[in-house]
């Protein structure tokens, strides 16, 4: 199939794939992309002559950027940008918060706290019925005024039962130990660079159709990200910067190629 490169239409974006660029491993592929964007600069200095005639230009500092969103939080997007990989199956602790009420002169946690022997409760206040937090109570040995008892082995906290009757709600917060996977952000580590394929599907004004693929054998990511959560859907956003210095193909940023979607191998 003769490919029309002359004027291409792109219908759909694909994927954007990252390897590993010592070793080719795979790390991670974005396939839910909201959008992505390939943006090339360079300086121009203009060489002038008399009365500041143009005579001719300078160019360089050719650059090339890679930005996008991703419709679902990747991992591996995510190592790269922090230069920390996940831990899986790790131990580690979680903050949790609770309303509890009392029965009787106790109440339960749901989970075990822990933490320092004889405050292993963060924090334990009255729950008032509009929503607000009232008097705030201290962990101690036993139960009194103004304070509580707990006991991680049952997970019991116990109260001065003259003081708080049956019924009454508490807001608590306490440590739980858990195992998950966990990815720690270190501020002496950075992002990396990966080896990275764009995929779209395109066709021709005729309505041939194509597959392309920009290939930037060396992409440094930029650790400067965010995400925002709340109402509206949580975007992956991203940012990287072609690089001319990758292994077997020094000074290029980059290899645009558009192939027939059932082009045939050939032998290499």
């Amino acid at each position: 199939m003769n490919v029309n490169v002359s004027d291409l239409i792109i219908t759909s974006l694909e994927t954007i794939t990252a390897f590993d660029i010592l070793d080719g491993s795979f790390l991670f592929s974005l396939e839910e992309l909201q959008n992505a964007t390939v943006s090339q600069s360079q300086d121009t200095n203009e060489i002038t002559g008399k009365q500041g005639r143009r005579l001719s230009s300078l160019k360089r500092n050719k650059a090339v950027a890679i930005s996008g969103d991703s419709g679902l939080v990747s991992a591996g997007l995510l190592e790269l940008q922090t230069g920390t990989k996940f831990a899986k199956d790790a131990k580690t602790k979680v903050m949790w918060n609770e309303i509890l009420t009392i029965a009787g002169d106790s109440a339960t946690t749901t989970y075990k706290a822990v933490g320092t022997k004889g405050a292993e409760i963060t924090n334990l206040f009255i729950h008032n019925t509009d929503g607000t937090l009232g008097k705030k109570y201290t962990q101690a040995g036993s139960a009194g005024s103004g304070k509580f008892a707990y006991n991680p082995d049952d997970k019991t906290i116990t109260f001065n039962a003259e003081e708080l009757t049956a019924g009454t709600e508490i807001f608590v917060t306490y440590e739980r130990q858990i195992t998950g996977t966990v990815l720690s952000n270190r501020s002496d580590t950075y992002s990396e660079k990966c080896h990275l394929y764009i995929d779209a599907i395109c066709e021709d004004t005729c309505g041939g159709q194509y597959r392309m693929q920009i290939d930037i054998p060396k992409a440094d990511f930029d650790g400067n990200w965010e995400m925002t959560f709340g109402d509206d859907q949580t975007v992956h956003s991203f940012e990287a910067n072609a690089l001319a210095g990758a292994c077997g193909t020094a000074g290029v940023y980059f290899n645009w190629t558009v192939f027939g979607l059932n082009a045939t191998d050939v032998d290499p």
